[in-house]
């Protein structure tokens, strides 16, 4: 059986010198990668393991902006990734502007077998979500847990899909308008802002400044 396919969306800051050369690192080992780009937002699809390729996007942090990953879900995953007693799904808030996120990704990624993720950095609404699934032992599961730091919003364990609280959010993500084919910034005083609707932190996410089309 053929390895599940991860996709990704990302903005380039070409701001930035040298922003060709990082690019080619993160493009690099993918086998079968396809390439969708539309204004300053690059859409990537292909075979690479999950864990090498986030560690690629947190040494890019500063040339490109995260907004989703989707790896493995699929309706009827067979052989290892076929759910077993000890299959979990989870979700859990992931603030990316933490340099340690995706320490806590990997961490996890390392620990469960059969393994399906999404990543939402950039919500509509609320904060930045992972969302797992995968076989994984209860006792391990603590362990992994303590060690990176995790803190589960929701988790079901020996069950297979029927919360759909718990499944990730579905793929709804558009480029941004051409402004008639000329390159624009935002104003600082009119940059977007998301704030959550939750009464357990007031926390305002913003938009990262400096991004702008990667081409007309």
């Amino acid at each position: 059986m053929p390895p599940p396919p991860l996709t990704c969306v990302f903005g380039v800051n070409i701001g930035l010198q040298g922003y060709e050369k990082m690019l080619n690192k993160v493009y690099q080992g993918i086998e079968g990668l396809k390439l969708d780009v539309s204004n300053w937002l690059v859409y990537l699809r292909g075979e690479v393991d999950p864990i090498i390729f986030i560690k690629k996007l947190y040494k890019a942090r500063s040339y490109v902006e995260l907004f989703r990953i989707d790896y493995g879900y699929e309706e009827n995953p067979q052989g290892t990734r076929r759910p077993n007693s000890h299959f979990m799904r989870c979700c859990f808030e992931l603030n990316t502007s933490d340099a340690s996120w995706y320490k806590r990704i990997i961490g996890a990624l390392k620990t469960i077998q059969g393994v399906s993720f999404t990543i939402d950095a950039q919500p509509t609404m609320g904060y930045p979500m992972a969302y797992l699934c995968g076989n994984i032992e209860i006792g391990v599961l603590m362990k992994m847990l303590v060690k990176t730091g995790i803190e589960l919003s929701a988790m079901e364990y020996g069950v297979e899909y029927k919360d759909a609280n718990l499944n990730p959010p579905p793929k709804k993500l558009e480029a941004p308008p051409t402004n008639n084919g000329t390159e624009t910034q935002p104003a600082k005083d009119t940059a977007p802002e998301v704030v959550s609707t939750l009464t357990k932190h007031q926390v305002k996410y913003k938009k990262p400044r400096g991004f702008r089309r990667f081409c007309c």
